[in-house]
């Protein structure tokens, strides 16, 4: 009978250590279901301003380029007349300040395109916050389930709301603060 008792004792100090260990478990798990949502956000917004100041850029850069091949065209009209030295110089000095503009430009273009990659990275990171939602949610439900005395009923009802969920190509946070208010979270 002794044995029997402490055999209950450790079961139940087993127990509580469990209790403990899935409990410092579902509070990283539901701040981060929160954080994730509001960084995801942050990331398309941040894409979102890249891709509106690039096209802004990009046209202000259309824009010299033109005025710039407008400026070509005159001084070589000028320098075709024959001006006397001292113009020609001056002449000379603006289509050379012309020319290293026009190759300032060329290398505008060049930083906008790495620009327009880092936009892409970024959608690489939303995605894979996507995924990390995802396994998160799919940590909360196996906590859950395993937690309680549910029925199959209850379980399977429970994994098809969060097969739902994360079949959607983007997670709302309603949704699992819906899901894990319904859990008791």
């Amino acid at each position: 009978m002794k044995d029997l008792e402490d055999i209950i004792r450790e079961l139940l100090e087993n127990v509580r250590e469990l209790e403990k260990v899935i409990e410092n478990i579902k509070k990283p798990v539901a701040e981060s279901s929160k954080l994730i949502p509001e960084t995801r956000k942050n990331i398309e917004d941040v894409v979102s301003y890249l891709e509106d100041t690039s096209h802004s850029i990009m046209n202000l850069l259309e824009r010299i380029n033109e005025n710039s091949k407008g400026i070509k065209e005159e001084v070589e009209f000028l320098l075709s007349l024959g001006p006397v030295k001292r113009i020609k110089e001056k002449l000379e000095s603006i289509k050379e300040k012309n020319e290293q503009n026009i190759s300032t430009i060329l290398e505008l273009y060049t930083y906008l395109s790495f620009h327009d990659l880092a936009g892409q990275q970024l959608r690489t990171v939303i995605e894979v916050l996507e995924k990390i939602k995802s396994a998160l949610v799919d940590v909360i439900v196996s906590q859950v389930t395993a937690g309680r005395d549910l029925k199959e009923e209850q379980v399977s009802g429970i994994k098809g709301k969060v097969s739902e969920i994360l079949s959607k190509d983007r997670i709302s946070q309603q949704d699992v603060d819906r899901l894990l208010e319904e859990f008791g979270l």
